[in-house]
């Protein structure tokens, strides 16, 4: 199964994508990956401040003259709030939702401001990669009419909810249609620890003017197919195979020893 790397990529080399912006920027782990790509444009929106400092830092180190940062979030409307940030290696699970019970620590809250990203005045972006930790849809909103100027939107999504009042795959789905986009790429990542529900990923969506009709219609069936739950399970019926594969060859090593 392709990384959202490997589709992001894949998308850079491929199609005319000049600039983009990243929502959710953490510690500006892909700026070297953009970078790459002699991009015209990068931006990063990152809310806790210890974390964006790290993006400037970085940024600066390389001279990159075509990146920026913005200490703020992105959301559906201009405040201010907290946002629960997350202990150690787990701190790219930050939210500004609130955490249900997990083995994840959140130790500290931290008062960040949030706009619009219409507010914002920014055009002229050609991809949006968001990873909000559950306020993916509050980014959409946001966006206002700005949404129909992206070629590409590159979302992180959840079938369950890991945090309070968190929005599922479906209403983030629902959202994107009605606003022009069709899903053409899922990438689901799996949770070994639980297969029922720990079940997210990234999805890739295309604006609906840059996609012939017939070409919508078949992704529209594909999409299908693959939320089935049928499909789901034949999935994990591989992931598990594989596993079970590299046992029998651990318990081969040692009985050879």
């Amino acid at each position: 199964m392709a990384s959202t790397e490997q589709l992001l990529r894949k998308i850079l080399e491929q199609e005319k994508i000049e600039s983009l912006i990243h929502v959710g920027g953490h510690k500006g782990e892909e700026v070297d990956f953009y970078n790459s790509y002699g991009l015209s444009r990068v931006i990063y929106f990152e809310p806790i401040k210890q974390f964006y400092l790290e993006i400037i830092d970085n940024i600066n180190s390389k001279n990159l003259s075509n990146f920026e940062a913005f200490n703020i979030a992105l959301g559906s409307e201009n405040k201010s709030e907290e946002i629960y940030v997350a202990d150690g290696d787990s701190s790219g699970s930050s939210s500004l939702l609130e955490p249900r019970p997990s083995d994840i620590t959140f130790s500290k809250k931290e008062m960040i401001e949030i706009k619009t990203y219409a507010s914002l005045g920014i055009s002229n972006i050609d991809l949006a990669v968001i990873d909000t930790q559950g306020y993916e849809l509050e980014v959409l909103k946001g966006m206002g009419e700005q949404i129909k100027k992206f070629k590409y939107l590159v979302v992180e999504f959840s079938l369950f909810e890991g945090y309070i009042n968190q929005v599922v795959f479906k209403e983030l789905e629902d959202y994107l249609n009605t606003r022009s986009f069709t899903r053409v790429k899922t990438i689901r990542k799996l949770s070994h620890k639980k297969y029922n529900d720990s079940n997210y990923g990234d999805a890739i969506y295309l604006n609906n003017n840059l996609l012939k009709e017939t070409n919508r219609k078949m992704y529209v069936l594909k999409n299908k197919i693959i939320d089935s739950k049928l499909y789901f399970f034949v999935l994990i019926l591989f992931d598990l195979t594989f596993h079970l594969k590299k046992i029998k060859q651990i318990i081969k090593k040692i009985i050879r020893r």
